[in-house]
């Protein structure tokens, strides 16, 4: 199963601290309520949901009680190659 999570960017302006909504995909042109995510978060959020459709939740126990200090190390400690890395985040 496939899945893609829509996505933009929130900017944020230094002057006025107004917030620009960067999408170029006009995935949210006719929203009117959106809810900003910080990208480690995000990255997250994929890296769980990929889990889920993979149903391979052994790896997540093998670490549960590690000293995680990163998203890297956590990608690294599920068994993801440094090209998986850079696929899932490029795809965000």
């Amino acid at each position: 199963m496939s899945f893609k999570i829509k996505n933009a960017l929130v900017k944020r302006d230094n002057l006025d601290e107004s917030f620009q909504l960067i999408d170029s995909e006009n995935y949210f042109g006719d929203e009117e309520v959106l809810v900003a995510i910080d990208s480690d978060v995000l990255v997250g959020i994929e890296v769980l949901l990929k889990t889920i459709f993979s149903n391979d939740f052994k790896n997540w126990n093998k670490i549960k009680n590690q000293d995680i200090n990163s998203f890297q190390d956590l990608l690294l400690n599920l068994g993801y190659s440094a090209k998986e890395i850079n696929y899932i985040l490029k795809s965000i």
